[in-house]
């Protein structure tokens, strides 16, 4: 008898669809991985260095017969994919520099931005079984780089708009958000491109993050925190917001990733991930009756704006988002428990 009920528990883990996850690491990649595995399927992660892989198995202990790694030192070589994607059935594509992590455009931004979202797209086509391929890209990339990021722009799923015509990239001399802002604009108008152009038999589909925040799997201490949360943790303390209240949970964007490997979107669809409109002045008014020791926002300040149309994740995946309010404390609370352990 246990003999055969081995076999079954074997026969059940090798039938669940195998997700192939680039950036499981990262703040985001963390919280996607989560959810597939509590989804139901089995997670191929690329992990840079061969010792990422022990941080990965104690972080999903629960998940050891579920869960496996492959070292890919560089996401911009195709090579390494021909080998990592055999018998994946779905992609979710997170892996992207981060503002601040480098000061060459070219080297630092473009390269793992757009040469390796092309190698994956690239790589895959030679793999028949692949279903769906999901990039996660930025609300930044529909935003077409000769217009302010921050202006009276609505930002729109499928707009079509041309991202980055008539724009001289070697004259361009921007800091870290700004490189950041161009290598997503590249990578996704490369994706545009690259569907268009291979018309591939997997679906492509893009998502499109605002600012998000929330409860962190991968942070440690206070020095660990993510860039968004930073930045909302520092306009909290100091006042003065310098960019626009466009907001997202962690969870929901994860959320979008799992379900769109496997919906009823066509390829091509974009999904902007941006959760319930909320100003400023709300936010402001809110935080001075929940921590009224900890925030300098002060009522009647509308900071700046830019908007945020969605509809594909309702409309596809039937989400929910989650409530500002909750994710705001859940984001403010794990700051302040690495505040009440280093004061112990």
């Amino acid at each position: 008898m246990a003999d055969a009920l081995n076999l079954s528990k074997s026969v059940y883990i090798m039938s669940k669809s195998l997700v192939f996850i680039t950036g499981g690491t990262g703040y985001i990649g963390a919280e996607v991985i989560q959810q597939a595995l509590e989804t139901g399927y089995r997670v191929r992660l690329s992990v840079r260095k061969a010792e990422q892989a022990t941080l990965i198995e104690k972080r999903y202990s629960g998940y050891t017969s579920d869960i496996e790694t492959v070292v890919i030192p560089d996401i911009s070589e195709r090579k390494p994919f021909e080998t990592a994607l055999k018998d994946v059935d779905y992609i979710i594509h997170v892996a992207s520099p981060i503002p601040g992590k480098g000061t060459d455009l070219q080297e630092d931004y473009i390269k793992p931005a757009l040469n390796g979202t092309e190698a994956i797209l690239y790589a895959a086509l030679e793999f028949p079984k692949i279903k769906a391929v999901v990039i996660t890209s930025s609300a930044v990339a529909l935003l077409p780089l000769d217009t302010p990021m921050i202006s009276d722009k609505v930002l729109k799923e499928n707009s079509g708009e041309v991202l980055s015509a008539g724009v001289d990239l070697d004259a361009s001399n921007e800091n870290g958000h700004g490189m950041y802002r161009i290598s997503k604009v590249l990578a996704h108008q490369a994706t545009r491109d690259f569907l268009e152009k291979e018309k591939p038999a997997y679906k492509l589909v893009t998502t499109h993050p605002t600012l998000v925040i929330g409860e962190s799997r991968i942070q440690s201490s206070p020095e660990s925190i993510d860039m968004v949360n930073n930045m909302l943790w520092q306009t909290i303390q100091h006042g003065n917001p310098a960019f626009p209240s466009l907001w997202v949970d962690v969870k929901d964007v994860a959320a979008i990733h799992v379900g769109a490997i496997n919906s009823s979107a066509p390829s091509g669809t974009e999904f902007i991930c941006s959760g319930p409109e909320v100003s400023w002045n709300e936010i402001a008014t809110f935080l001075k009756q929940e921590y009224p020791d900890l925030s300098k926002l002060e009522p009647n300040f509308e900071g700046p704006k830019t908007g945020a149309e969605t509809g594909n994740a309702e409309k596809y995946l039937g989400l929910e988002w989650t409530p500002w309010k909750q994710t705001f404390k859940e984001a403010i609370d794990q700051q302040l428990s690495f505040q009440d352990k280093g004061a112990q």
